[in-house]
């Protein structure tokens, strides 16, 4: 009897464990949740190949900014150039409709990029002026700095220039510089200048290519015995003595739209205008009782409203769409990095010529702009595009420290 209660006892036992081999197994495997699927985002520009196995043969291509689910790292690391920089990654696996396909980790993120891909400089106008107490005269040349985009090979700048502050490119130099940034002697540098809203435009095979000591290097006076670092130089095309200055970009056409932009000037609100925006629901309502000045500009049906003490001080900044009432929101973060930049107000005068801030449009089948609410002392301001789903563009200006 007890045999037999035994055998019966093993042969439900088996059967159990055959049913439930996870709870046995050394190795175990988790199935994932439908709804703790992992993604990433494609940060490489131009697209990344996506391959039947760690660099095996290419399959297809995901877009930049593009999601995919990530599925699992294989562990295989491996060290590649990209744009003349070695860079180090791992392959892993991600799903490319019902397939298991490999890409490069090192171009994902958990974040789609924010910024546009759009290459943007600032073209820097030829000033010359004499500095004090020495009396020397300081004189810059017209300059569209590129070095946020160019990856300077080492011993690039020859050993004999590094005292100069100002290096003119030689033939081989010229050649190397245009093969890594990928232009050719028929681009053209088109430069929107911000002071008379006219495009200009200087073809690169009759533009010099030069280096210049950078103004937030350390380097001074003191050290003109020893030889610069070339990281210290700014790379960039030498417009000469040209006096415009503004946007910067490099390609076979252009870009922007001449006189497609205007400066923001503020004008003071009366309490009728301040009460009927309050009800149409522009502005908040305590700006109908608050004594706080309040300004405001069209622009189409964009409206931008400012409160504001005093000159140079201001707060409050609204930007609505008048039609939908949908909110604007531009960049007036401040702290060590940043700080607001002066509005313009109608009527009132400035230490300063230059508008800093504009809205129109710049390119040529894009929406309009608005930018210069920012000043920044480390990185660059970006220029935003209003009320549409368009990436902001970050100004490679290479504001270095």
């Amino acid at each position: 009897m007890y045999k037999v209660l035994l055998i019966a006892i093993a042969i439900l036992f088996l059967s159990w464990k055959h049913e439930n081999p996870q709870e046995f197994s050394t190795k175990q495997t988790t199935t994932i949740p439908q709804n703790s699927k992992k993604f990433k985002f494609v940060i490489a520009e131009s697209g990344l190949n996506y391959r039947s196995e760690p660099n095996g043969t290419i399959l297809g291509k995901f877009a930049w900014r593009e999601k995919v689910e990530y599925l699992y790292e294989t562990g295989v690391r491996q060290k590649i150039t990209d744009n003349y920089v070695e860079v180090e990654g791992t392959w892993v696996a991600v799903k490319q409709k019902n397939d298991t396909v490999f890409v490069f980790d090192y171009f994902l993120s958990d974040t789609a990029p924010y910024f546009s891909k759009t290459k943007l400089y600032f073209a820097e106008p030829y000033f010359s002026e004499i500095l004090q107490p020495s009396k020397e005269k300081d004189i810059r040349q017209a300059f569209v700095n590129v070095s946020e985009s160019f990856y300077m090979p080492d011993n690039f700048i020859k050993r004999e220039d590094l005292r100069k502050d100002t290096i003119h490119f030689n033939d081989k130099q010229r050649k190397e510089f245009l093969k890594r940034m990928n232009y050719s002697d028929k681009d053209s540098i088109f430069i929107y200048d911000l002071k008379s809203g006219i495009v200009k435009k200087h073809l690169v095979g009759n533009t010099p290519i030069m280096a210049c000591i950078s103004i937030y290097s350390q380097v001074n006076e003191a050290y003109k015995t020893e030889d610069y670092d070339q990281w210290n130089y700014q790379i960039g095309f030498n417009l000469g003595k040209t006096a415009y200055g503004g946007f910067a970009m490099i390609g076979k056409d252009n870009p922007f739209i001449a006189k497609g932009l205007q400066p923001i000037i503020f004008e003071k609100m009366n309490s009728e205008n301040i009460a009927l925006n309050a009800k149409a629901g522009l502005i908040p309502e305590n700006w109908n009782t608050d004594t706080i000045p309040a300004y405001v500009f069209n622009y189409e049906n964009t409206r931008f409203f400012m409160r504001s003490t005093r000159s140079y001080t201001w707060n409050d900044l609204n930007i609505k769409n008048t039609a939908t009432k949908e909110s604007f929101e531009v960049d007036i973060s401040e702290g060590e990095s940043s700080s607001k930049a002066p509005l313009q107000i109608k009527g009132e005068k400035y230490d300063f010529e230059e508008n800093l801030q504009y809205v129109g449009r710049l390119f040529k089948n894009k929406p309009p702009v608005v930018f210069g609410f920012t000043f920044k002392s480390f990185g660059c301001p970006s220029i935003n595009f209003i009320a549409t789903k368009e990436l902001p563009i970050y100004i490679l200006c290479d504001n270095r420290h």
